[in-house]
């Protein structure tokens, strides 16, 4: 709530990064495809765009709106494209230029009262859900693609992909948390099941798929709980309800590539959810046998016995395999770079590609020692 956004290393809980560059509380924040550029949108009308790939990061851009923020969202494909959606139902297509001293090209989304609104998975079209409960698609030049589809009664508070693009996610005001199956380009939606607390009729904040998207996620929005549901996404079944302190519940996510849970507080604080991981001691040593209580243990004669060291050298170097086939030394294996996994990019063969775009896929954030070794 005081403007700052910061990054976390998930493995160290060290902290990576702190910017103060908004004066009043962020409502959001999203990663550029490769994570070279963090975006953050605020209540005080502005976006920043965060630069990553120099020392502790600078402010490469400064969009500023005429409203309130609510949300902000990188393209999945390029870092050049930015979706935007404000506390007055609308939602702004906002395109940077090749040269970096061109102003960018913000795009009005032409559809009325837009309360959500995000990029389809390949990036080539943009969903937005409505005050009215309907979802329109639109291309990335903001031309309107088809007729809003009705999806349900009350407003539309969250859209999400799973990683596929064939699911999504919407959360609704009337309680309620629904998936829809997509097919074709542009995306067509067909409603699959719906999720809702008949008892205590709880609403929702937070809503996505599992890395692997088999499951929903539904962060409930109680005022002295802090409670997850997960659903079977193919059966519609309640799986799991995972609860915490008794803190509100601002918002959840699940990890894109790991079986981790991310959810935060309405007091600032985030909690880190994984699923217990059992240790199969057994594939590090095969005679390893697990014991239900536990026994005396009776040695071999020979077992401790000090043996000759050069002779159990010897012994295993005459067991050890021969290998007939290679005539020299090993040599390593070499992956160039042109075989490595690369995310789909939305610039054309021809198009000229910039040092500020992200499309390194080996980027990453690498701690400030001074500053760890000052505190």
């Amino acid at each position: 709530m005081d403007g700052f956004v910061s990054i976390w290393d998930i493995e160290t809980r060290a902290l990576l990064r702190w910017f103060g560059g908004h004066v009043k509380a962020v409502t959001s924040v999203s990663w550029s495809p490769h994570g070279r550029y963090l975006a953050s949108a605020s209540l005080d009308w502005n976006v920043n765009v965060w630069d990553l790939a120099n020392g502790s990061g600078r402010r490469a851009r400064t969009l500023r709106f005429d409203c309130p923020l609510a949300s902000v969202s990188f393209s999945p494909t390029s870092s050049r494209q930015l979706l935007v959606t404000t506390a007055t139902k609308q939602a702004y297509l906002v395109t940077f230029p090749t040269t970096g001293s061109a102003e960018p090209v913000v795009t009005l989304l032409p559809a009325d009262d837009v309360s959500a609104a995000c990029f389809s998975r390949d990036g080539s079209c943009i969903v937005a859900g409505t005050t009215r409960g309907a979802l329109a698609v639109f291309n990335t030049d903001g031309a309107s693609i088809n007729q809003p589809m009705p999806v349900g009664p009350a407003a539309i508070r969250q859209l999400a992909f799973d990683r596929t693009g064939r699911h999504l996610v919407v959360n609704m005001n009337d309680r309620t948390i629904r998936t829809l199956t997509a097919s074709g380009s542009p995306p067509s939606f067909a409603a699959r099941h719906k999720f809702q607390d008949l008892v205590g009729r709880t609403p929702w904040d937070g809503v996505s798929f599992s890395s692997d998207s088999e499951y929903v996620l539904g962060g409930a929005a109680h005022s002295t709980a802090h409670k997850m549901y997960v659903w079977d996404r193919d059966s519609g079944v309640l799986v799991k309800i995972l609860e915490g302190p008794r803190e509100p519940l601002a918002t959840a996510c699940w990890h894109p590539a790991r079986r981790v849970i991310a959810s935060a507080c309405t007091s600032g604080d985030i909690y880190l959810w994984k699923t217990p991981s059992t240790e199969i001691w057994s594939a590090y040593a095969p005679g390893f046998e697990e014991l239900e209580e536990n026994v005396e243990y009776e040695e071999r004669e020979d077992e401790f016995d000090l043996a000759d060291i050069d002779a159990r050298r010897a012994a295993d170097t005459s067991e050890a395999p021969v290998d007939i086939f290679s005539t020299g030394p090993g040599q390593r294996a070499v992956v160039s770079a042109a075989n490595r996994a690369r995310l789909p990019s939305s610039l054309s063969p021809g198009a000229e590609r910039l040092d500020e775009d992200d499309t390194d896929t080996a980027f990453f954030i690498p701690p400030i020692l001074d500053d760890a070794i000052e505190s």
